[in-house]
């Protein structure tokens, strides 16, 4: 299977119509099998995976016990909802594009969901083409069986998946739920177990066998059945308490944001910026000083530079004194005041005109008995030393400007956040705020309770499994006379035998797969050895290069993704389909080893088409260069805050661009 292309209409944060082309690239020496996807959070990452899921399951993507009214409220609430289009639209639709290969023959199939929301009711649509035609080899109503058959849903959930399915694999230490159901799926096992139940309910039913067998035997599924209720109302309120808790999240991130634009920090740290406020003005007052005192001697010739630089041209090119040389040099001093900026005639007063043609007098005219110098220049013999001296305290007058712009910014910054302090809404957004983090912390709380429950239920589960377990194997061993007793007899222990048989052998080419795929992946290369699932309960066992037992508890948060990723990579393989990967943020609790190791040996072979849907910070612009040369297409999920929608763009992220090296991954 190779998805060619996925079109959006009013989905989700996708206003208007917008297809996008994911198809990948086999052609030269090396294939390039990744589409890279780059989005920030809340950018519709999650929403294109929703949108395959729903485009080929329709209600079976909430999960088989989803109702009809639970679903329209869902397809309802997928209806985009931004201001891009004036008035909220009331349909949308979602459509797949993928090529399929049948009996040695690609065919090209494109499958659209379409839904309206009326005023009690949502109607929904689904069209199928093969090849450009409608088909009308199979019945209308039955095309959602038919899209079942090409891709069954328990197998795509191990190819379509998320952050969320691999953390449920990789926390799923205890009981092996996850990667039994898993195993069970994608192999094929799954149907001979239901044969087999099958088989026994008919046994029961019409063999001449003890009633407390049957009765036993009913209660035990009744008993599954009630709890598989039980389990799904769990999960259900599960994703609820996501919701809430995202939704409470939002809430305290706004109260943040309106506590903090309220000036509710700089209340509570108003002390702190009052001293350092004083202090500042202390250092400006000290900085004023400075520059009195800089005025009063040479700091005014600084202003004029180009003035300082024909000063000393002159007197390079005549070392003797000569009156008309100063007179020269004060009519051209005469003529720049004319033209100066007036800030530049602010500063140079007539007093200081007065002192420089002292000066220049002093310098060019033979000295006379009781002149005097300037009191500006005292000390200073002629213009070679106000030259000299004048250009010493450059630095010095530079440091100083800079110093007193960066204490007059500050002192601004302060009072500024002083202005727009209100007390009083402060404290009622602090208030707020509290009590919005309260609600988060008592919702985490509760959802913390729900997960302990679920797994109760799942054990409970598990050993009404083995019960139901025993008393077909006591029905199959047992020997009938009837002819259809003696058959089904045969059968269920011909069934009993081939799932065994078939486990087994599933199961011991899953181990060489996944020791295979979990040491390229790992970063400690001989943490395992070897690995053991169990027949029965399918309890994956890690075995260290000691031979002793690895713990799954024992590992780090990032193996134990790691773990969850290698297992569902060596069902893929052992599996044998040939099927396309969509990954939603892979790499969020793995460190950097680790995400190295899955993006040069894991995205670029897992499948002939890997999708991968990823923030900024999980694969930054260094890690999408490690990935060009497998990269078919990048593309960006930019969300418009001022139009509520996304928009798809080619490309990864910005700042690769503005550093020349988009070009490489587009």
């Amino acid at each position: 299977m190779l998805i060619r292309t996925l079109t959006l209409e009013n989905f989700g944060l996708y206003a208007g119509r917008q297809t996008i082309d994911v198809q990948t690239s086999s052609k030269g020496k090396k294939p390039k099998p990744i589409v890279l996807i780059g989005g920030k959070n809340g950018a519709g990452k999650t929403s294109f995976l929703d949108a395959v899921r729903l485009t080929l399951y329709g209600k079976l993507t909430l999960g088989e016990r989803t109702s009809q009214t639970a679903y329209e409220l869902y397809l309802r609430s997928r209806i985009h909802t931004g201001s891009a289009l004036g008035a909220s639209p009331n349909s949308a639709s979602v459509e797949l594009e993928f090529d399929f290969s049948e009996a040695g023959v690609v065919h090209t199939y494109r499958v659209c969901r379409t839904w309206i929301a009326r005023a009690n009711s949502v109607a929904e649509s689904l069209d199928v083409w093969k090849d450009g035609d409608t088909i009308t080899a199979i019945p209308k109503d039955e095309w959602h069986n038919f899209l079942q058959e090409l891709l069954p849903f328990g197998v795509s959930q191990l190819f379509f998946f998320d952050g969320e399915k691999i953390t449920e694999i990789a926390e799923d230490a205890t009981d092996g739920q996850q990667l039994s159901a898993a195993i069970r799926t994608l192999l094929g096992i799954d149907m001979v177990g239901r044969l087999r139940t099958d088989l026994g309910l008919y046994l029961a039913r019409n063999q001449r066998v003890e009633t407390d067998q049957s009765d036993e035997l009913e209660k035990i599924l009744e008993g599954i059945d009630q709890l598989q209720l039980e389990l799904n109302e769990m999960i259900n309120l599960r994703a609820d308490l996501h919701t809430a808790l995202d939704g409470q999240r939002r809430v305290a991130d706004r109260a943040q944001q309106r506590f903090t634009a309220a000036g509710g920090e700089v209340a509570l740290n108003r002390t702190s910026l009052q001293a350092e406020r004083e202090a500042l003005s202390h250092v400006r007052q000290a900085l004023l000083a400075q520059f009195r005192e800089g005025s009063a001697h040479l700091w005014p010739w600084l202003v004029a530079p180009k003035l300082l630089k024909n000063l000393s041209k002159i007197l390079a090119a005549s070392p003797d004194t000569n009156p008309k040389i100063g007179e020269a040099l004060l009519k051209r001093f005469d003529a720049w005041q004319k033209k100066a900026e007036p800030s530049a005639k602010r500063r140079w007063t007539e007093k200081h005109r007065e002192e420089l043609a002292t000066l220049i007098n002093a310098t060019f005219k033979p000295a006379k008995t009781g002149t005097t110098c300037p009191s500006m220049f005292s000390g200073i013999s002629n213009a070679a030393e106000v030259l000299t001296q004048s250009s010493a305290q450059q630095h010095t007058v530079s440091m100083f400007a800079a110093r007193l712009k960066e204490v007059d910014r500050r002192l601004t910054d302060i009072d500024v956040s002083f202005a727009r302090v209100d007390e009083t809404t402060s404290s009622f957004l602090l208030d707020e705020l509290r009590g919005a983090e309260q609600a988060f912390g008592e919702t985490q709380g509760r959802l913390n309770a729900l997960q302990e429950s679920v797994k109760a239920l799942q054990y409970r589960m598990t050993v009404l499994g083995r019960d139901r377990e025993r008393i077909l194997t006591k029905q199959a061993q047992g020997g009938r006379t009837s002819r259809q007793m003696a058959i089904a007899e045969r059968v269920a222990a011909s069934l009993a035998t081939y799932e065994k048989a078939l486990v087994k052998q599933k199961t011991r080419a899953l181990e060489v797969a996944f020791v295979d795929c979990f040491n390229r992946l790992a970063r400690k290369s001989d943490l395992v050895r070897s690995v053991r699932i169990d027949d029965v309960t399918f309890q994956a066992t890690l075995v260290g290069e000691s031979g002793d037992e690895v713990s799954r508890v024992r590992l780090s948060a990032g193996e134990k993704q790691v773990f969850a990723i290698a297992m569902l990579w060596a069902l893929a393989k052992t599996s044998g389909r040939s099927l396309p990967v969509i990954i939603d943020t892979p790499l969020a609790r793995l460190d950097s080893d680790h995400r190295t190791a899955i993006l040069e040996r894991y995205l670029p072979e897992v499948s002939h088409q890997v999708i991968v849907l990823s923030t900024d910070t999980e694969i930054d612009e260094n890690m999408a260069e490690t990935l060009v040369p497998f990269i078919a297409q990048s593309l960006r999920l930019d969300y418009l805050p001022g139009e509520g929608r996304t928009v798809v763009t080619k490309g990864y992220f910005q700042k690769s661009a503005q550093r020349g090296g988009v070009h490489a991954i587009q």
